[in-house]
């Protein structure tokens, strides 16, 4: 037979169609290789980039230490349902794929957005003169205080190295934040909860201000293993 004819036969045959299938799962598996070792690559040291942007809200930068706080809370919150989906190994549950996303990305995205909510409605306070009552920084201290034990329970101080008084400082900032954001939604006619970071009348107040998210930095980030080990 010419070489031809075989290419010719080679083109109607079944085996073609499995040789194709085969090529294109190797080709798949490569490529999933080669990306999560990129990936593996390219993630940050959290702990020793804090001084990098994060984002920037109607001009003030913040940094992955300005973030700190909302990374190590998201972090939490997430780790304790992962001990309930699964208490033996939790990284089952932060590496899920739920409703078109996976979990740790969900939870980086829900980080960065409350931080950008919590800057907004904190820079709306600074604006109008709004302080915190002495009753209001002592609910504010006892907050504190509750969040730093549950860093300890967790052991994830240890991981991230980060000063109290960063996590101090964030939780009066977000304090005030959400004083004013009780104000704003009294003054509108809604609900606080209307203004929540998720929620439609915050996206339409969002539209009217300006952030960038350095995503070369934040979506390095690796959620789940910043103030955690998995």
């Amino acid at each position: 037979m010419a070489v031809r004819d075989k290419i010719r036969a080679f083109r109607h045959s079944p085996k073609k169609y499995i040789l194709t299938i085969v090529l294109a799962i190797i080709v798949i598996i490569l490529g999933i290789c080669a990306y999560n070792a990129n990936g593996n690559r390219n993630k940050i040291d959290y702990a020793n980039s804090l001084d990098k942007i994060a984002v920037t809200v109607n001009g003030q930068k913040l940094t992955l230490e300005d973030l700190a706080f909302y990374v190590v809370y998201e972090e939490h919150e997430v780790e304790n349902e992962a001990q309930v989906y699964n208490p033996e190994n939790t990284n089952k549950y932060w590496n899920m794929h739920i409703d078109g996303e996976f979990i740790r990305i969900a939870a980086r995205d829900s980080a960065m957005q409350m931080a950008i909510h919590d800057e907004i409605f904190y820079q709306m306070a600074l604006d109008e003169g709004i302080e915190l009552t002495d009753e209001e920084k002592e609910y504010a201290a006892n907050t504190q205080e509750d969040f730093w034990n549950d860093l300890e329970d967790y052991g994830q101080q240890d991981n991230i190295n980060i000063e109290r008084e960063v996590y101090d400082e964030a939780i009066l900032k977000i304090a005030l934040a959400q004083k004013y954001q009780e104000i704003y939604a009294e003054l509108n006619g809604r609900k606080k909860e209307d203004y929540n970071f998720d929620k439609k009348r915050y996206k339409k107040l969002l539209e009217e201000n300006k952030y960038k998210i350095n995503k070369s930095i934040w979506e390095r980030i690796d959620m789940g293993n910043v103030s955690l080990r998995h």
